[in-house]
């Protein structure tokens, strides 16, 4: 695969570190090493098109993408920054799951790797990194960091609406802070995650659904000295269930599964020493 890199980095007032950064880039993506193995894995329930036996492809391409990245940052005067990111691919050869019945076995559906088509995405990506008290006057020193993305792709040859690429929500969404304390060696601070809920179109015969899943956690650090450090972690502070769901119908057959996956917080206490 031969794969080019090519940019360009623009500074309007060489004494600012504001600048433009242009890329053109062509990259890949190998297959992984189970999708390349031809041996099939049996289905221990019925099997059924959304319960597919599963088997690699030892033919499968690597997918190739060309893409155009456009980012704008502005360094602000007392630290932090803000920057937008455009950006524009397009996938060949790529790699998608296929359900199909067995040709030996008409009774039986499987599901392997195929290099099925291209496949177009864009998006943006907005993200600010700044103390509070640079905005708001008389505001505590906190550390903010937050960062906004939008999504939108299409594989050519599924039909639409949400023929997008796989796991690939509309949205993502993140927004973290970080506090010191300036009367006790503490630092507090935590941070909440959203991806809301989307379907994705794999074929012309099936569909998968993911509900919306946010994730909130926080965390303590308590500087005993320069190398000594306690920090407590409590990660998924509202834990959810979270729901996955796959419609096959090809006119002959029809089959629903819904999948549901309980989260749960997880809690953590870790004694740190710089040697």
């Amino acid at each position: 695969v031969f794969t080019p890199l090519l940019h360009a980095l623009y500074r309007p007032n060489p004494d600012s570190r504001d600048q433009v950064r242009v890329s053109l880039t062509r990259s890949f993506k190998t297959p992984t090493m189970p999708s390349l193995l031809a041996r099939r894995a049996i289905s221990r329930d019925d099997n059924s098109p959304t319960n597919p036996d599963t088997s690699g492809n030892p033919n499968l391409k690597p997918e190739v993408a060309t893409g155009l990245d456009v980012a704008v940052e502005r360094y602000l005067p007392q630290g932090g920054v803000l920057s937008a990111t455009v950006f524009h691919r397009r996938i060949h050869d790529l790699i998608r799951n296929v359900i199909a019945q067995d040709p030996s076995n008409s009774n039986r559906w499987t599901s392997s790797p195929q290099n099925i088509s291209e496949a177009v995405t864009d998006g943006v990506e907005l993200e600010a990194k700044f103390r509070l008290d640079q905005w708001i006057e008389g505001a505590p020193s906190i550390d903010t960091r937050s960062n906004l993305s939008f999504f939108r792709s299409r594989v050519l040859s599924v039909i639409g609406p949400d023929n997008r690429l796989d796991q690939q929500p509309r949205m993502t969404a993140n927004l973290g802070a970080d506090y010191r304390l300036r009367s006790l060696p503490l630092t507090v601070g935590g941070n909440l995650n959203f991806n809301p809920g989307y379907n994705t179109r794999t074929s012309d015969y099936q569909l998968l659904t993911v509900s919306q899943k946010r994730v909130i956690d926080l965390y303590g650090l308590w500087r005993v000295d320069a190398k000594t450090a306690w920090r407590v972690s409590l990660s998924n502070l509202d834990p959810h269930y979270y729901t996955t769901g796959n419609q096959f119908n090809n006119g002959s057959v029809a089959e629903n599964s819904t999948t549901q996956n309980r989260s749960w917080t997880n809690l953590q206490i870790m004694l740190e020493k710089k040697l």
